[in-house]
């Protein structure tokens, strides 16, 4: 039985739950069903909410519009920026992680210099990534030195076919990325930090707080009773892992 309190009746419609293919965390599985250890975590929280919702995978460009444009819909994993803050209602984080720039390894580091990183250099990155802006601030511009893509793996295959020299990844991918351009016979490294990242569940406006808050403290509750660690142990390292128990264990602290 849910300690959560209910959601009244006349709210409880079946949610859209959109997010974007991003392996381990939200993918398609072999029998077409949306998976992954984040859809696990976020399948809990509605049961314990007595929720009802559709996963539906689409590009990261149209899932961002689709949640602007309708109502009960769900966008995760939304990293949180100030642009986006008064776009949505959020709850989380559900991850905090570092982004780097990571490029071939045969490439000699002295091609990313601070006055070389944007000369010498094609960087790859995808539509309406919170990243974006942070990549234009190391000087490059899209259609002279940076290529944006619908979908973030596609950056991944224009590195292997070496049509960009540079693509970012999180420390989150970097083992799946590694493993996967090994099969080509292609290493890569870490040349270049970018930022830290805080992803959420992003709300469409139309919930109510009172429904956003029941949504928070579920998901702070499953970081407080091990739920979340169950799932993630065998997927996410530990520097994932306990940052969410902590933050959970604050704010508990911090309840009257």
């Amino acid at each position: 039985m849910s300690v959560f309190a209910k959601v009244p009746i006349d709210s409880r419609e079946p949610l859209q739950m959109i997010t974007e293919h991003s392996p381990p965390a939200e993918f398609l599985n072999d029998q077409g069903e949306v998976s992954g250890v984040t859809v696990d975590l976020v399948t809990l929280l509605m049961q314990s909410l007595d929720e009802a919702g559709t996963f539906i995978i689409m590009p990261w460009s149209r899932g961002l519009l689709h949640a602007q444009t309708h109502e009960k819909v769900i966008l995760f994993e939304t990293v949180r920026t100030a642009k986006r803050e008064a776009l949505f209602k959020w709850v989380g984080p559900l991850k905090s992680y570092n982004i780097h720039f990571y490029a071939r390894a045969d490439r000699p580091d002295s091609d990313f210099s601070d006055t070389l990183l944007s000369r010498k250099n094609v960087a790859c990155s995808y539509r309406n990534s919170a990243i974006v802006e942070n990549i234009k601030q190391l000087g490059f511009a899209e259609n002279t030195n940076l290529v944006l893509t619908s979908n973030s793996g596609e950056c991944i295959d224009m590195l292997r076919l070496g049509r960009v020299d540079l693509i970012t990844l999180s420390e989150l991918m970097e083992g799946e990325v590694i493993e996967q351009l090994a099969k080509h016979q292609i290493s890569i490294k870490s040349v270049r930090y970018i930022k830290k990242s805080q992803m959420y569940l992003a709300f469409s406006k139309d919930f109510s707080d009172e429904r956003v808050a029941r949504w928070q403290q579920a998901l702070e509750q499953s970081y407080l009773d091990g739920s979340m660690r169950k799932l993630y142990q065998n997927v996410y390292p530990e520097a994932i892992i306990q940052p969410l128990e902590s933050f959970a264990q604050q704010q508990h602290k911090q309840s009257p």
